[in-house]
């Protein structure tokens, strides 16, 4: 899932935390970590969790926040949602409901200025949130497109330069598939020239279009779908993609949408938000919902569970990777929210620090940490498993955040769910 949904629903309680299987994975030392989308420059954010879907941006920091708070450049309203920004090309894509009808908004990312916008009916659908759309925009740089999804299933693909309409592709009229409790909420996924979206039908839980027409080329699985985004990865010298939805999660071949491996994963709900994290053969997966975390190892076509761990709890926010450790934002409707750094070969927590509201997101750029938490405040902190080392923190803006920040073009990016983003200058 691109955000969160569902705050309300769980039950997890921060008293039963421990380790139900314990193991430590043999990780090889990798500097790629195999995981793949649209590629696109360093200093874009192309969708869900930016360019490569891994949560990382190339960023440079000169002076942290301690030295001097990051200048505010501009805010603009997006109407409500909590589906994140894209950013290419100097130009930032983001989505909104306002008064029954959703808005693709495209601005300048020197100053907010409008290119154009592009509205379309669609209920307001608060669904235990504010409401509005929950999938981030997806980007395609190089064809000058961008992918929008509504949680009613309309995927519309639409000109980055114009806003002129190019295709639409209904999930549930055109591909069969299962409009889930809370809406649809995965970012599609651009893998080469295929476009991979989750409408979670009998007649293909994953379903591969053709990026520039929209047709459909694959279907595969037959799982219902949940929350969370697909992403791509190369693995064992192919292309695939790993969906993590309501019975737990499936690993597809890009090529034609052959389930090569499954594991189940059950939640109270069949609620699984946060998006998955591969590394060297490996596949982090978090949730909550009284289940928690653990790591999967895929051999051939086998998905194994190396372990699996209460210590962390990921409602919807996306755990992220760097070295060999996994840094995320543990929290539910139940617990408070902490920033935690874990080994990712065996789960162990090597530090966490307490933050503001029981949700949160976090990326990476260079060698910092940029948290969000649910309540706006901003944090700078160093990429290390050694402790929380603070370098500076301000209110970014306020409401309600559930979406992940962005980085890009040596700028911040932050929403919240009322409909407020506000860039600041790094």
């Amino acid at each position: 899932m691109t955000v969160g949904l569902l705050a309300c629903l769980c039950l997890f309680s921060a008293g039963c935390s421990k380790k139900l299987k314990s193991g430590t994975a043999v990780i090889p030392n990798e500097k790629e970590d195999g995981s793949r989308s649209v590629l696109g420059r360093s200093d874009q954010w192309l969708g869900h969790l930016g360019s490569n879907r891994n949560g990382r941006a190339d960023h440079e920091w000169g002076k942290d926040w301690l030295d001097q708070e990051p200048q505010l450049l501009w805010r603009s309203e997006l109407g409500k949602g909590a589906a994140g920004i894209a950013v290419a090309n100097g130009r930032v894509v983001g989505v909104g409901n306002d008064a029954g009808a959703d808005t693709v908004y495209c601005l300048s990312a020197d100053d907010g200025s409008e290119h154009w916008k592009l509205s379309y009916k669609c209920p307001e659908g608060k669904r235990m949130f504010e409401g509005g759309p929950a999938a981030t925009p997806t980007i395609d740089p190089i064809n000058r497109r961008v992918y929008v999804l509504s949680h009613q299933g309309e995927l519309r693909c639409i000109d980055l330069r114009t806003g002129r309409l190019i295709w639409m592709v209904d999930y549930q009229k055109d591909l069969q598939g299962r409009l889930p409790q809370y809406g649809f909420a995965g970012a599609p996924l651009l893998s080469g020239g295929v476009l991979i979206v989750q409408p979670g039908g009998d007649q293909g839980s994953v379903v591969g279009l053709d990026a520039l027409t929209g047709n459909k080329l694959w279907a595969g699985g037959r799982d219902k779908v949940s929350y969370s985004s697909p992403i791509g990865f190369s693995h064992g010298g192919r292309e695939m993609i790993a969906s993590f939805n309501a019975h737990g999660l499936s690993v597809l071949d890009v090529a034609g949408g052959d389930v090569v491996a499954r594991l189940p994963w059950k939640t109270r709900y069949q609620i699984n938000a946060a998006t998955p994290c591969y590394y060297a053969g490996h596949l982090f997966i978090a949730s909550g919902y009284g289940k928690g975390a653990g790591l999967i190892s895929l051999e051939g076509n086998n998905a194994q569970l190396v372990y699996e761990t209460r210590d962390i709890v990921c409602q919807f926010q996306s755990p992220v990777r760097s070295g060999g450790f996994i840094y995320a934002v543990s929290g539910d409707n139940s617990t408070k929210a902490r920033l935690c750094c874990l080994r990712f070969d065996n789960g162990s927590v090597q530090w966490s620090e307490a933050l503001g509201g029981n949700r949160g997101n976090v990326i990476i750029a260079g060698d910092k940490l940029v948290v969000l938490t649910e309540k706006g405040e901003a944090l700078l902190c160093d990429v290390t498993p050694k402790g929380y080392v603070d370098r500076g923190r301000f209110q970014a803006l306020g409401g309600r955040c559930w979406a992940s920040p962005a980085i890009a073009e040596g700028k911040l990016f932050v929403r919240n769910n009322a409909g407020r983003v506000i860039c600041y200058g790094l």
